[in-house]
C-alpha cells in the first residue's frame, strides 16, 4: 500500500480525520503512540480516523490538553493548528453567527467506575456525566458476537449523558437504522438518533416486561440488533411481540421473537435526536 505523505494530506485535509493524521505525520507518531497519549483505547483512535465521524468533546479535551493540538483546527480547518496547552477549546457552533463558542470541558481525570464498567463525572450543576459504549451502525453486524467480549466492549466508541444523579445497572447507546420507529411524532425513534437503553438482566424477563401498550427495547439476538415495541410478552412460553410505530404494518409487521434467542434487552431510557432532524 503506497503511503500518504504530509504534503499529499495537506491537499485534501476538508475532515477531522485528514487533519488529525495531518498532525500525526507532523509529529511522526503512529496510532497506538497517540491512544496511549491522550489515554484513549487505539480501536477509539482507529475509528475516528476511518471515517467521517465528527470526534467527541472527550476526545478533543484529551487531545488538545495532553498534545496542545487545536481542536478548533481539527474540527473546522480554520486557525492555527496548535495552541497554548490548556486553553479553552471550541465547543459548539453558533448557527446563527457562525462563530465558535468557548465552553468549559471536565477535567477527564476526575473519574470514577462503577462495579458495571460505568464512568461518572461529577459536574458543577450537581449532576453526573456518565460514560458509556456506543454501538454504532458499523458494529451492528459484530455486536452479537463481542457483547460479552470486555476487548471488544473497550474498543467501541463512547457516548456521554447527563443525570440528575448515579445510577446503578449497565447502560449502552445504540445508533439508529432504519425508520421502523419513525411514524413522525415527538415519540419517534429515527435513523441517526442514539437510543440510550438500561440493561434488564435476563433474571427480570419472566415478568412481563411492558406497560400501557408497549415499552421499547433495545433487543440483540444472533441475528443482529433491533429497536423495537414490546407490545405483548406470554410469561408462560416466554415468547415476546415486537412492534413498529411506522404506521406502515406491510413493511414493517409484528412479529415474535422466543426470549430463549434473546441476547440482551436493553430498555430505553433516553433518546438523543439527530441535529438534522431538529
Amino acid at each position: 500500500m503506497m503511503t500518504i505523505q504530509l504534503p499529499e494530506i495537506e491537499n485534501y485535509m476538508d475532515t477531522p480525520s485528514a487533519r488529525i493524521q495531518a498532525l500525526m505525520l507532523e509529529e511522526n507518531i503512529n496510532r497506538t503512540e497517540l491512544a496511549e497519549s491522550i489515554g484513549k483505547s487505539k480501536g477509539l483512535i482507529s475509528g475516528y480516523l476511518n471515517s467521517q465521524e465528527e470526534p467527541s468533546d472527550s476526545f478533543l479535551f484529551s487531545i488538545q490538553n495532553k498534545l496542545g493540538w487545536s481542536a478548533k483546527w481539527i474540527l473546522t480547518g480554520t486557525g492555527p493548528k496548535r495552541v497554548t496547552l490548556h486553553q479553552p477549546i471550541i465547543g459548539e457552533v453558533d448557527n446563527k453567527k457562525n462563530e465558535a463558542v468557548l465552553i468549559n470541558f471536565i477535567d477527564e481525570t476526575d473519574v470514577t467506575t462503577s462495579a458495571s464498567g460505568m464512568e461518572f463525572r461529577e459536574l458543577d450543576n450537581g449532576m453526573v456525566l456518565m460514560t458509556i459504549p456506543l454501538v454504532d451502525e458499523f458494529a451492528y453486524a459484530s455486536y452479537p458476537h463481542g457483547w460479552k467480549d470486555r476487548e471488544y466492549l473497550i474498543e467501541l466508541p463512547r457516548y456521554s449523558i447527563v443525570l440528575p444523579k448515579r445510577e446503578k445497572g449497565i447502560f449502552r447507546a445504540f445508533e439508529v437504522r432504519g425508520d421502523s420507529m419513525d411514524d413522525g411524532s415527538r415519540f419517534s425513534i429515527g435513523y441517526g438518533d442514539v437510543a440510550v437503553g438500561r440493561k434488564i438482566e435476563s433474571d427480570y424477563w419472566d415478568v412481563k416486561l411492558y406497560t400501557n401498550g408497549g415499552t421499547d427495547y433495545i433487543i440483540v439476538t444472533h441475528d443482529g440488533v433491533v429497536i423495537k415495541r414490546i407490545t405483548k410478552h406470554n410469561t408462560k412460553e416466554g415468547i415476546i411481540t415486537c412492534s413498529s410505530i411506522n404506521p406502515d404494518k406491510v413493511e414493517y409487521p409484528d412479529y415474535e421473537i422466543r426470549l430463549t434467542e434473546v441476547y440482551e434487552l436493553y430498555k430505553i431510557r433516553k433518546v438523543d435526536r439527530d441535529w438534522s432532524r431538529r
